[in-house]
């Protein structure tokens, strides 16, 4: 009974840590007029094909939808200053957010002319941290080694109750 659970807790904590391994990380930078978002692992392996939605300030409308390049990387040329919302999903189980300011003076290029002599100016996100990474979205093979443990699991735990009745019910009539 004590090797069932301590397998069955082995196997929660190794799906567990393979399923939150990957942490989305975001970089955002401008280069007049676009503000560009490299998106990446917390390994810094890039996100690839990822599936990415931008919305605009204070909208609940998509204002562009794309995917990630082959380095992680999506561009988007905004339309209006404020913070702006960058959803990307690798439609794998990785999905995360963060929220992109623009400022006025990038939208007018006044910023790429104090920053000719930098390679490109950063452009802040919203807060420090102002990344959201959910896991809501398991991959099927791990879907299918739960649903068999866990029937294998309970199986085992409702025969191993029945055979100590009958060895219990057994040594009485003895």
């Amino acid at each position: 009974m004590t090797r069932t659970v301590s397998l069955f807790l082995f196997m929660v904590f190794a799906l567990n840590t393979t399923v939150t391994a990957h942490a989305i990380r975001f970089e955002v930078d401008g280069h007049y007029p676009a503000a560009r978002v490299h998106v990446f692992f917390s390994k810094a392996a890039p996100l690839v094909d990822a599936r990415v939605e931008v919305f605009a300030p204070g909208s609940d409308k998509v204002y562009q939808t794309g995917r990630t390049d082959q380095a992680g990387y999506f561009a988007f040329v905004p339309s209006e200053s404020g913070d702006w919302t960058v959803r990307v999903d690798d439609e794998r189980g990785h999905r995360g957010s963060t929220l992109v300011s623009i400022a006025d003076d990038h939208l007018s290029g006044d910023a790429a002319d104090e920053a000719a002599d930098e390679e490109a100016a950063t452009i802040p996100a919203v807060d420090d941290v102002s990344e959201t990474v959910t896991y809501d979205r398991i991959p099927t093979v791990y879907k299918i080694i739960f649903g068999l443990a866990l029937i294998f699991g309970l199986t085992g735990i409702f025969y191993g109750v029945q055979s100590r009745k009958t060895l219990k019910n057994k040594q009485q009539g003895n």
